[in-house]
């Protein structure tokens, strides 16, 4: 008796503290040029019961020139940085980040926090890059460091293309592969 006891008391707990909800995907990556007027990537909470969220932003490391707004599901003016949504389980609710870069390359990253005031958090990460940067483009700029340049299939190239993979080897005999923007 004392076990059917203890398994009930455990079930009911378990009852009391599940989520209400839970994200398709919660590490995402998104890229366009600098040129673009925006681009954007989404996922979709899914409401596993009626429940009160609030969403904040709690990292913003994009370039001081970008701007982001969000559609959870209404879309928000740019620069919003939390609201709040009432969910309905068995329902799937749009989360999209846009990015306007203007014009500016650059890379960072977006975190936003979704709670239900302290059962679940979850976090969701945007990884955006617009145009070449980083390493890429400092050796862009300096030719005369790299030895050469390998496509996927070992052949010697020119010069890189947008949207590929290469090996680069440099003239200390250094290698290291690197993926090219479009």
């Amino acid at each position: 008796m004392k076990n059917s006891l203890l398994i009930f008391a455990l079930l009911f707990s378990i009852n009391f503290t599940s989520q209400s909800f839970s994200l398709q995907q919660d590490n995402m990556s998104m890229n366009g040029q600098p040129t673009n007027t925006e681009f954007s990537e989404f996922t979709y909470l899914e409401a596993l019961s009626n429940d009160e969220l609030t969403w904040s932003i709690i990292v913003d490391s994009l370039p001081s020139s970008w701007q982001y707004s969000y559609c959870f599901p209404s879309c928000y003016s740019i620069g919003v940085s939390n609201g709040s949504l009432n969910i309905v389980g068995g329902q799937e609710y749009l989360l999209n980040c846009h990015i306007y870069p203007n014009n500016k390359s650059g890379e960072g990253v977006i975190k936003m926090e979704i709670t239900n005031g302290g059962e679940t958090t979850e976090i969701v990460t945007w990884h955006v890059v617009a145009g070449n940067v980083g390493f890429i483009n400092d050796l862009i700029n300096q030719k005369s460091e790299i030895k050469h340049i390998y496509n996927l299939n070992g052949q010697v190239v020119k010069q890189f293309s947008p949207n590929q993979i290469y090996i680069v080897e440099l003239k200390d005999g250094s290698f290291f592969k690197t993926y090219v923007n479009d």
